[in-house]
Order: C-alpha cells, then structure tokens, then sequence
C-alpha cells in the first residue's frame, strides 16, 4: 500500500494559498515550499500534473492545480484519484504562454510611500541619487497604483472646483479683474 500523502492535512491551506496568488505558474522548488516537500517528492507531483515547459523547466499552471488539489479535497479515496490523475495525465504542453507571473507581491498601499517621493495633488517630487533608487521609487509607486488606486486617486487627483457663478465670491473676483484691467490701460491720447 503507497504512503499517504504527507500534504494532505495541509490541503485546504495549500489550496487557499494557490487560490489567493497571482502567480500563473509554479516551479518544482515553488511546490516545494507550498506543499513542505522533498526535491524529489514535488518532481512526483509535478508528474501528476499538466505541464508547460519554458527552457528546461517544467511549470504547472495554477488552475490546473487548483483543480487537483479541488479533485484530491472532493475524492473519497486520495490515492485512486492519484492514480485516475496520474494514468490521464497529458503530455507536456506545447502552447505558448501567454503571461507569467513568477512570484507573489504583496500589495503596497499609500501608507507605504518611500520617503523618496512627495507627493500633493496634482504634484508628484522624486528625489534620488541613483538611477536604481529612482527605479525602486517608481517601482513602488507603480506598486502603489496597482493595489491601492481608489484611495491613491481620492488623495492626490486634481478636482476642479466647483464653481457657482451666483456666489458673492465669483463676483468679487470678477470686480477685482476688472479694476486690475482698468489700471492696466494706456490712457489714450
């Protein structure tokens, strides 16, 4: 009889942590950090699963992993659904990918502005001595606006005043530009 899977207790975790990246693939040592395996043991695993090939490297989509780790939580008996994965199992993919993201980034919000930038609305300094510190400021911002841009754009968009014409404020200001008009003149000869 084949050794349960040492991940298995640890399945609804794994599967919350896949479901939650923004990764698009997965690398041998990736699965095994994620699934606290052995070298050899993700190399097994990565044998259940479809696979794409980029270089020399086999990776695993996320949602075909998804639907395993899906497939194992469903089964009634793991280790018979192992061997249906592992006797269907395709070939290694020869489709192009289309975008890869390799690792996870945690999100930045405007709480985490580098000190390097100074921002107000409708103003943004940068100061740098570098060109990679002007690279990291950019990169953090570009952070910044990829997971915090409502709050980014409340805070520091430009919002034009609203302007009543019929407000005592609005005529003074057109009385005052009108006397400054008229002491501008050239008295005519």
């Amino acid at each position: 009889m084949a050794r349960p899977a040492s991940w298995l207790p640890r399945l609804h975790e794994i599967r919350r942590t896949v479901s939650s990246s923004i990764r698009s693939h997965y690398t041998r040592r990736e699965l095994e950090g994620l699934f606290q395996l052995q070298p050899r043991a993700a190399l097994k695993l990565i044998e259940l699963l479809p696979t794409v090939s980029i270089g020399t490297s086999l990776l695993v989509d996320k949602d075909a992993l998804l639907n395993f780790l899906q497939g194992a939580q469903d089964a009634d008996d793991v280790t018979a659904y192992f061997e249906r994965v592992r006797l269907a199992k395709a070939t290694v993919s020869k489709r192009k990918i289309r975008s890869l993201i390799r690792e996870d980034r945690d999100p930045l919000y405007i709480s985490s502005l580098p000190d390097s930038l100074r921002l107000a609305p409708g103003r943004l300094e940068v100061t740098f001595a570098t060109v990679d510190e002007l690279a990291e400021s950019m990169y953090a911002l570009a952070r910044i606006l990829d997971s915090d841009l409502d709050n980014f754009a409340n805070a520091f968009e430009v919002r034009a005043l609203e302007v009543n014409p019929e407000s005592d404020e609005v005529a003074r200001m057109f009385e005052e530009l009108a006397e400054l008009e008229d002491s501008y003149r050239v008295p005519e000869r």
